[in-house]
C-alpha cells in the first residue's frame, strides 16, 4: 500500500510506503520490516481508533503506543542520534504556529521567512505532560468512524459530555506523545483530504495552511504543537456527571451484549 505524492513546484511524483498492522498484536513482529534504524528518520507512525466503538479507544492507543515504544527501544540506534530525534520533536512541536489561510510561497513549500522573523521567535518551554513519552518519531492519532458520534447520541444515550471525556482523554494521550488528533469519517467524508495533506505536509515539508479545529465534535483537527492542557481544560466546563480524571473505561462503557430473539411463527 501507498500514497501517491506530488510535488507541484518540481512537477514530479512519489510514492509513500504505508505499512499497516491490522490490528492485531500477532502482527507486531512484521514491524522489523516498516521500522528499522535506517528508516526510523523518515518514518510517520499513525495511531487508528474507532469512534464507533469508543469504549475501546484509549485501550487501544495506550496497546499501540507501547508496541511501537518496545519496537524502537530494540532498535540499534547510537544514542546519540536517537536524542538528535527526540530533540527534533520538542523543537517542532515548540515551534508550531497557527497557519494563516492565505500564506506568502508557493502552494506547497514553505516561503521564505519574513526578515527578522526568526530572531523574533520565542521558543516556550513544553508544558505539562507535554512530549512525556518521546519516541523520536512524530504521531498521528486517526479516530475514524465518526460519523457514529449520532449513532451513540440515539442508541447509546450518549451526550455532548461523553464526547467531550472522550476527546479530553484522547487529547492528553496525545500531548504525552507530541501527536497530532484528526477526527475522520469515509461515510460522510469528513477530513479525508486533510488527513492526507497533514500526513504529506509532516512527511515531506509541503505547505499546510489549514489551523485547529475543535467546534465540531465529529470532525476534530488538532496538529501537533497547538494543544496544552490549559485548552483541554475547556472541555471539562461541560462535565457535570464525571470528572476529568475519571478512568476512561468507568464512564465509557461497553453497552450489554443483546440477544436477538426470532420471532416464532404461529
Amino acid at each position: 500500500l501507498y500514497l501517491s505524492v506530488h510535488d507541484e513546484d518540481i512537477d514530479d511524483h512519489t510514492r509513500c510506503n504505508v505499512w499497516i498492522l491490522d490490528g492485531d498484536l500477532y502482527h507486531k513482529g512484521l514491524l522489523k520490516f516498516a521500522v528499522s534504524a535506517e528508516s526510523l528518520r523518515e518514518t510517520f507512525a499513525v495511531f487508528v481508533a474507532d469512534m464507533s466503538r469508543p469504549w475501546t479507544i484509549m485501550e487501544s492507543l495506550q496497546k499501540w503506543a507501547s508496541v511501537l515504544h518496545e519496537h524502537i527501544d530494540k532498535l540499534k540506534i547510537r544514542p546519540e542520534d536517537m536524542r538528535d530525534l527526540e530533540q527534533k520533536l520538542v523543537k517542532d512541536f515548540q515551534e508550531y504556529v497557527e497557519p494563516e489561510e492565505a500564506t506568502q510561497g508557493s502552494p506547497q513549500r514553505r516561503g521564505p521567512p519574513v526578515s527578522g522573523q526568526e530572531d523574533e521567535t520565542i521558543i516556550l518551554p513544553l508544558g505539562e505532560n507535554i512530549l512525556t513519552h518521546n519516541l523520536g518519531v512524530p504521531v498521528l492519532v486517526v479516530c475514524t468512524k465518526c460519523d457514529a458520534v449520532s449513532v451513540l447520541e440515539k442508541e447509546h444515550d450518549y451526550r455532548e459530555e461523553h464526547f467531550d471525556f472522550i476527546q479530553s482523554h484522547i487529547r492528553r494521550f496525545c500531548l504525552q506523545y507530541g501527536a497530532a488528533l484528526i477526527y475522520t469519517s469515509v461515510k460522510e467524508e469528513k477530513n479525508l483530504d486533510l488527513l492526507y495533506k497533514y500526513i504529506v505536509h509532516k512527511t515531506y515539508g509541503f505547505h499546510f495552511a489549514t489551523p485547529a479545529l475543535v467546534v465540531e465534535k465529529d470532525a476534530v483537527f488538532i496538529p501537533a504543537g497547538w494543544d496544552n492542557e490549559k485548552k483541554i481544560a475547556i472541555l471539562h466546563e461541560n462535565l457535570s456527571t464525571v470528572k476529568p480524571d475519571d478512568a476512561y473505561e468507568d464512564f465509557i462503557v461497553m453497552p450489554p451484549v443483546r440477544k436477538l430473539v426470532h420471532d416464532k411463527e404461529l
